[in-house]
């Protein structure tokens, strides 16, 4: 027991001292203008609480940033796209006037005679039923458009004048069944009667069964009948069957003039005079 008593006496005696040293040795250290030892486990423990703490803020602070110029360039970027909507808005009206500028040099150059017996007129509607095939322009009396006056493009003839209204007119197209156009076989100057048939496909009528005609021959305008002038193009021949066989052979022919794909036509000026079919 005595012992036992002797040995917790040794280490309370220990202990003691220890704490004693420690003690001195941090008020040491604070009067040198150090730090304590407790102090540096504190500042130890503290910077990484500081630290953690801090992080939150800082992440905070760099998302709005990156909103902030996010959203910056999300607006430049709307606006370059609007810019760049404007500039092809732009670019397909510059590409449209230009093909049309080309189509109109290609229609007055490709129409001969002065060009000041012509009227210049946009297509604005079209009718192609199996009724009729008529088309719709921007041109009337008030323009000096009168019935009957011929309507060519540079490919040739279109049709006539149909009916003349006060600012539009209607234009009956040679394929249109209650048309026909007298014609000319140019390379053998055989005459014919252009039209469309009853299975709405262009024949020349009234061929004698021993003309030379053959296919891809140019039909033109014979200027017979006083409306259309002569020799512009009005077909060209497809199948010519029925020689020596019949009185007439029997030719069939297409337009020269693709009538799908028409936006602007000539109108030929003609005076009563030389429009006897007014």
């Amino acid at each position: 027991m005595l012992e036992i008593l002797q040995e917790r006496r040794n280490a309370t005696l220990l202990t003691a001292l220890f704490l004693v040293c420690f003690v001195l040795m941090s008020f040491s250290a604070r009067r040198r203008g150090g730090t304590t030892v407790f102090e540096e486990i504190a500042l130890g423990i503290s910077g990484p609480l500081v630290e953690t703490a801090a992080a939150p803020k800082r992440w905070m602070s760099d998302i709005w940033n990156s909103y902030i110029a996010l959203r910056g360039l999300r607006e430049e970027n709307d606006q370059l796209l609007s810019e760049l909507a404007s500039l092809r808005g732009i670019s397909v009206r510059a590409q449209e006037l230009q093909s049309r500028v080309k189509r109109l040099e290609e229609l007055l150059g490709g129409v001969p005679g002065k060009k000041d017996g012509f009227r210049l007129a946009q297509i604005v509607g079209r009718n192609q039923s199996p009724y009729g095939k008529i088309l719709i322009i921007d041109q009337g009396r008030i323009n000096g458009i009168r019935r009957n006056m011929p309507v060519l493009h540079q490919k040739g003839i279109v049709g006539r004048i149909f009916r003349a209204g006060q600012t539009v007119s209607q234009v009956l197209l040679i394929t249109d069944s209650r048309n026909s156009v007298d014609v000319i076989v140019q390379r053998t100057r055989e005459q014919g009667v252009f039209s469309i048939s009853a299975r709405n496909e262009g024949e020349v009528r009234y061929i004698p069964a021993d003309a030379d005609v053959k296919e891809g021959d140019l039909l033109i305008s014979s200027g017979l009948g006083g409306i259309f002038p002569k020799g512009l193009p009005v077909a060209r021949v497809l199948i010519a069957s029925g020689k020596g066989k019949q009185l007439f052979q029997k030719v069939r022919a297409t337009p020269t003039v693709n009538f799908n794909k028409l936006e602007e036509v000539l109108i030929v000026l003609a005076t009563l005079k030389d429009n006897p079919w007014k």
